[in-house]
């Protein structure tokens, strides 16, 4: 079958010693035969046009544009390309786009998936079984194949773009720049083969008519608080389970839409998963819908258990639910599960030590999952059971003890987007949901800062002071190495000057933050616990901060070294402020902190320019960086950046770049071994390449799966100034595996197609914020996909010959601020030498 990988392809076992030269040599010939047979098989791939998934097409439209969506299967993936792609976590989605309108429109491909895979990178994952002829064929095949970006006026295009593999239900965001304005659309694929636990549920059987209780806002609040029972209960209805904690207003479409816009998971309809989660009954009934959350970098999770509930508020359906966190597998309490010691003092300690306990910080994340995600319109809480404090917990009836506040969450979701200050806080006194009674039933008093590296920012009331420790610094807090489990606290203090409840929203540091509890977690050694206790007492920090008071402590996130790069968020009653951060952390050492700005060129060479001028000069400067000798040209110069040094710093590490560190023994040392254990080193250091006679000011990067796959880029300040701010010009390239050279032994392999990761970096800057305008000029000389250009290690590359300009912003501009600038009227055409 095309693109199976022969049994014959694996190594061969030397299972004798060879006893002559002769016998060694007829074993060497074998295998060079064997070998050579392995990676002789041409590329045959089925015809796309005739594909059966393409009749599955979800079809959305919006002024003019036409969007056309389907992805196939994992054995209808194999039957298209021949590879095993689902097997490599690689995901194809189809989408045509029919352009009706009298306008050009962009498609943003990283709106589908920021962290894609291009295609030719696809292909030279995949090439090892086949012939030089074959991988070519494979190569253009699937560059052909691609989705294009811009779409003409009147035109149709369509083609594959490759997305990290997500089981389920299918759920992705697009996004078009058209001259209308930015153009959003969001999809929700199924995939044949997979049926989610609600699908197979009869939702219009479940109440009479005479059940069905429609309340408005001053009624449903009260119904919520005295007739919903505390918790659900075990299947016969008599023994307490796990409290309801979370009360969702939406039609069954829009609940699954926020959950697959939060990248939750759907659960199939098998009795055989989630065994323990369906033994919780609402009514006789298990949930009717399970979905969860896991860790990209551990085995926790969060799951949510959602009932349809008789009642409505104005028409619109309550779903009853509980969320809490969970371990898919904890050793300590399996173990003492298996033995049947489940009744003992001994287990309720450590399962009260357990993320499972800790309800109400599982409500706070799904809270802020839905505000961040854009599902939320308004949220408040009504009382659902007497607090339950951490030191004397109740148990249910599966003898899982949980501690909580009391109170439920009440969030009615949005099917439309709702931007972060759009959301609405229910404390009108004809709704009295108590959203001012939401802290953690911890004291909340403030926490000592680790350092005296404290940054502050201050709007109207507010003022945030943080502080980053370093790693030395964390353990000597923490009596442990915190950093070793990518765990770095931040302490967080909150002033807050107002009459009015804020609230903070620990994800706005980091969306896959660590509860205190789980933190305690990670650090906890066989059968040595660490008291989670101790963690929330000295670091946590609650999410309500009252009037006219200050809390500090610590919000556990993953590690950042070098800059800690992180978003404050306080929310008020009427207004969201928002503050960045960007905090040095020792440890490091970054490339370009031994480089002045200031004194790169003698005042008189500084020059400023007009629009027409600074488009001739980008044009005729250097097409290529070079060698350190000058007399080489390597990768093409495509990418030009104006702003001050901070405007792009800031809007870098916004978008999840990494600095890169000095080339040193230790930096040499991790790259290595990150390059023996595929690990992604997001500090590696990069080669010096030369323009203006000198190396680069800064190289930064951003890791992927492993060392072998980042995409990183290095720039230099010119001495024009346009407006007064500095102009950069720089070089991009995205790293797609690992070759072998004559020069330098090895070296990355680049995705030839410079240009796919040129607009992959407009993209990433637009969407995260940090991007005013863009607009294109020549200057680096174009070369076709037949006839490539080699960089300096010999790698080819093809390219229109543009380079893109943006201009950059040290403060967030949103996408329907974008400016797209046309250069083409001051464009001179001159190749830069």
């Amino acid at each position: 079958m095309p693109g199976r990988q022969s049994p014959m392809c694996t190594a061969i076992p030397r299972r004798y010693p060879a006893r002559t030269g002769l016998a060694y040599s007829w074993l060497l010939l074998v295998c060079m035969l064997v070998l050579a047979g392995c990676a002789s098989r041409p590329y045959q791939p089925a015809d796309l046009e005739a594909a059966g998934f393409l009749q599955r097409a979800v079809v959305q439209q919006q002024d003019g544009l036409v969007i056309s969506a389907s992805v196939p299967t994992a054995e209808e993936t194999l039957a298209l390309t021949g590879l095993d792609l689902y097997a490599q976590g690689i995901q194809p989605v189809w989408i045509k786009v029919e352009n009706r309108s009298d306008e050009f429109a962009r498609v943003i491909t990283w709106s589908i998936d920021r962290d894609y895979f291009a295609p030719i990178e696809v292909a030279y994952m995949n090439r090892r079984p086949y012939s030089k002829e074959g991988y070519q064929a494979m190569e253009r095949w699937f560059r052909d194949s691609a989705l294009p970006r811009r779409i003409e006026a009147g035109e149709t295009r369509s083609g594959l773009v490759y997305t990290n593999l997500m089981s389920g239900t299918k759920g992705f965001n697009m996004s078009l720049i058209h001259r209308q304005g930015l153009k959003d659309f969001t999809f929700f694929v199924p995939l044949p083969g997979f049926t989610p636990d609600f699908m197979t549920r009869d939702f219009a059987s479940f109440y009479s008519s005479e059940e069905i209780a429609d309340y408005d806002q001053t009624a449903l609040p009260r119904v919520l608080r005295d007739e919903l029972d505390c918790c659900a209960t075990d299947r016969d209805g008599v023994a307490r389970g796990a409290p309801f904690n979370v009360v969702l207003l939406g039609k069954g479409s829009t609940v699954r839409r926020a959950m697959l816009r939060g990248g939750w998971v759907e659960t199939p309809a098998d009795p055989d998963i989630a065994k323990r989660a369906r033994l919780q009954s609402f009514r006789g009934r298990e949930p009717d819908a399970i979905y969860s959350r896991q860790r990209a970098d551990g085995d926790e999770l969060i799951v949510l258990h959602l009932w349809l509930s008789p009642w409505q508020l104005d028409g619109t359906p309550a779903w009853i639910g509980q969320v809490y966190y969970a371990q898919i597998q904890d050793p300590l309490l399996q173990w003492m599960e298996s033995r049947g010691v489940t009744d003992t003092d001994v287990y309720k300690f450590f399962a009260r030590e357990s993320l499972v306990s800790d309800i109400d910080s599982a409500q706070r994340y799904l809270y802020q999952n839905l505000w961040y995600g854009g599902s939320l319109e308004k949220v408040g809480y009504v009382r659902g059971m007497d607090p339950v404090p951490l030191d004397n917990p109740l148990q249910g009836f599966d003898g899982t003890p949980f501690f909580t506040h009391g109170m439920r969450m009440v969030a009615i979701l949005s099917d439309e987007f709702r931007a972060i200050d759009e959301v609405v806080y229910l404390n009108d006194p004809d709704f009295p949901i108590y959203s001012r009674n939401t802290g953690a039933p911890f004291d909340g008093r403030e926490v000592r800062p680790p350092n005296d590296r404290l940054q502050t920012q201050t709007k109207g009331a507010l003022t945030v002071t943080t502080a980053v420790p370093s790693a030395e610094e964390a353990k000597a807090v923490f009596d442990v190495d915190l950093y070793a489990r990518n765990i770095q606290p931040v302490w967080i203090k909150v002033e807050n000057r107002s009459d009015e409840v804020l609230q903070l929203t620990p994800m706005g540091i980091d969306a896959s933050y660590f509860t205190p509890r789980e933190a305690a977690n990670r650090t906890r050694t066989g059968v040595q616990n660490e008291n989670a206790g101790r963690y929330e007492r000295r670091g946590h920090i609650r999410l309500s901060v009252l009037p006219n008071s200050a809390q500090s402590g610590y919000v556990f996130s993953r590690v950042d070294e070098g800059t800690k790069s992180f978003n404050v968020d306080v929310l008020g009653e009427n207004e969201a402020h928002l503050m960045t951060f960007f905090v040095p952390v020792p440890g490091l050492k970054i490339d370009h902190y031994s480089v002045d700005m200031n004194t790169l060129y003698p005042p008189g060479e500084v020059r400023e320019v007009n629009l027409a001028e600074l488009v001739a000069e980008l044009e005729a400067m250097p097409c290529c960086v070079r060698n350190a000798a000058g007399n080489d040209k390597g990768d093409p110069l495509n990418l030009v950046f104006i702003g001050k040094p901070l405007d792009l710093y800031y809007a870098f590490m916004r978008a999840g770049w990494d600095e890169t560190e000095t080339i040193y023994g230790a930096s040499l040392w991790k790259t290595g071994l990150s390059a023996i254990t595929g690990g992604a080193y997001r500090y590696s250091p990069v080669s010096a390449l030369y323009v203006f006679d000198r190396a680069q000011d800064a190289a930064l990067q951003r890791a992927r799966g492993s060392i072998h796959e980042r995409n990183h880029l290095r720039v230099w300040m010119t001495p024009l100034r346009h407006q007064d701010m500095p102009v950069w010009i720089g070089q991009i390239s995205r790293d797609i595996g690992v070759r072998f050279t004559r020069k330098t032994i090895t070296t990355h392999k680049i995705d030839p197609d410079v240009d796919e990761t040129r607009e992959f970096l407009l993209e990433d800057m637009a969407f995260t914020q940090g991007l005013k305008a863009f607009g294109y000029v020549g200057g680096v000389g174009a070369a076709d996909y037949e006839n490539p250009r080699g960089n300096l290690t010999g790698d080819p590359y093809f390219t229109d010959g543009r380079r893109v300009v943006m201009w950059m912003s040290g403060e967030p501009v949103g996408l329907d601020e974008l400016q797209m600038i046309d250069l083409s009227p001051y464009r001179t055409g001159v190749v830069g030498p």
